[in-house]
């Protein structure tokens, strides 16, 4: 199986990410389509086959299997995927759903998005040869994952979730699970543009401030850049609570690596990591960081990591086996 190609699929509440690649990740081909999760669940699955066979199209020898990354709660014998709020699904057969849209049968293998990600970052990635690190995604929300001795933490349900990790449970904004103070109500893109905006609101005078509804994540990062100090206290306040779950990590899992991805964890990594490092020091005993090294992502395509389940420990799921 390691010579064959993998395809990898990253399934997302906006976005479809497809890749194939080599055993030791580079990406032959890769393509993005709309999910439209509002069409339903048929119309999602359908577009995955697809995706699935665009690539099996483009590859130019035999394919081992496809990995699916999905959100929500995965079950990984079934295949069944549970509580994916951001696509509308409740408990959906996505593996059994794909297999039968497919022209020819393929093992599938399928996990949750942020596992698959923590697996691509080990085998290809920015956690090549690390066997304890911890992944965290910055983007829509704050996803997470981590990996101890060379084995991905599963857990009781498949998977971690510091996205809900409550830091501030007095006067922290309200959140989309009826918590309060959840972590990704500040870490995430989301989050950083509602820190901007009260920050704005809190100005005395904010004469030449433009209208605040339009604004993207990639507008206040290029602010904070060219020194306005308004985009600078709101990267910083993400970055504050980042160190906090760092910190909730280090002192759990002690891990050697921290990787950052997602969009915002990529884009705006060189101004969120450094902040984060400092309020870790300040919650943890030195021991605990002083081998720790924060980086960056290094896979090319949300989908990488999908793909390496083919070649991970897992069994595949669905209706081949």
């Amino acid at each position: 199986m390691s010579d064959l190609l993998a395809i990898g699929i990253d399934l997302g509440a906006t976005k479809i990410a497809a890749a194939l690649i080599t055993r030791t990740g580079e990406v032959l081909a890769a393509a993005q389509s709309e999910t439209q999760a509002l069409a339903g669940f048929e119309a999602v699955a359908d577009r995955v086959a697809e995706s699935i066979e665009t690539m099996r199209a483009a590859a130019p020898e035999s394919i081992a299997g496809i990995g699916i990354g999905s959100p929500g709660q995965v079950d990984l014998s079934s295949g069944m995927v549970k509580d994916a709020v951001n696509l509308g699904w409740q408990a959906v057969p996505l593996a059994a759903a794909v297999q039968a849209r497919l022209k020819r049968a393929m093992p599938i293998w399928i996990q949750k998005d942020t596992n698959a990600s923590a697996l691509g970052e080990y085998i290809c990635g920015a956690a090549r040869d690390c066997a304890d690190f911890v992944y965290l995604s910055l983007g829509s929300g704050l996803g997470s994952a981590a990996l101890a001795n060379g084995r991905l933490i599963n857990g009781a349900t498949n998977g971690s979730d510091l996205g809900h990790l409550v830091v501030d449970p007095v006067g922290g904004r309200p959140c989309g699970c009826g918590l309060r103070g959840c972590a990704e109500t500040v870490v995430s893109g989301p989050g950083l543009l509602t820190v901007m905006r009260e920050l704005v609101e809190a100005q005395p005078d904010r004469s030449g401030r433009q209208d605040q509804s339009d604004l993207t994540t990639s507008a206040v990062i290029a602010l904070a850049q060219a020194g306005d100090p308004v985009a600078s206290a709101a990267l910083a306040s993400v970055a504050e609570w980042l160190g906090i779950v760092m910190a909730a990590c280090i002192g759990v899992l002690n891990p050697m690596k921290i990787v950052l991805g997602g969009g915002l964890g990529l884009a705006a990594f060189d101004w969120l990591a450094p902040g984060a490092e400092r309020e870790l020091q300040r919650r943890v005993l030195p021991k605990g960081y002083a081998h720790l090294k924060i980086v960056r992502s290094e896979l090319e395509s949300s989908a990488v990591g999908a793909a390496c389940l083919v070649w991970s420990n897992q069994r595949p799921t669905g209706s081949v086996r």
